[in-house]
């Protein structure tokens, strides 16, 4: 499984941009009808989308000890060491006593990240077959 480093990398480049947009969006949303300067929240969602999705890649990182062939084999394990460390995130989220609008924010995050992770899964067992 030589292309699981070059997999996680896509799903960081790839998850960050489309929730920087997504969490873009959702600022946008919520701050419809307020006469907000969109200009100074443009580079906070950035940053907090991009350390977001960089404790995510860390998280799913164990991924990387499926290059050993008897992890890849056992089903259960590969689908551990490929997830856990994504539900594991959305579930502190989940539990986390913070604000409704953090809370959101970081679950659009981790739901994005694990959906982007979930078509390289997908694409890599294609290619194992």
């Amino acid at each position: 499984m030589k292309g699981l480093p070059v997999n996680l990398f896509k799903t960081f480049i790839f998850s960050t941009i489309l929730a920087i947009a997504a969490n873009s969006i959702y600022y946008a949303y919520i701050q419809r009808n307020l006469t907000q300067d969109y200009q100074h929240a443009v580079p906070l969602i950035t940053g907090g989308t991009f350390f977001l999705t960089i404790i995510l890649t860390i998280m799913a990182s164990p991924m990387l000890f499926l290059a050993n062939i008897n992890f890849w084999n056992i089903i259960w394990v590969r689908l551990l060491l490929y997830f856990s460390g994504t539900i594991v995130f959305i579930g502190t989220v989940i539990f986390m006593p913070l604000s409704i609008a953090n809370k959101l924010f970081d679950l659009i995050t981790g739901a994005i990240f694990i959906l982007v992770h979930f078509f390289f899964y997908a694409r890599t067992v294609k290619k194992a077959r």
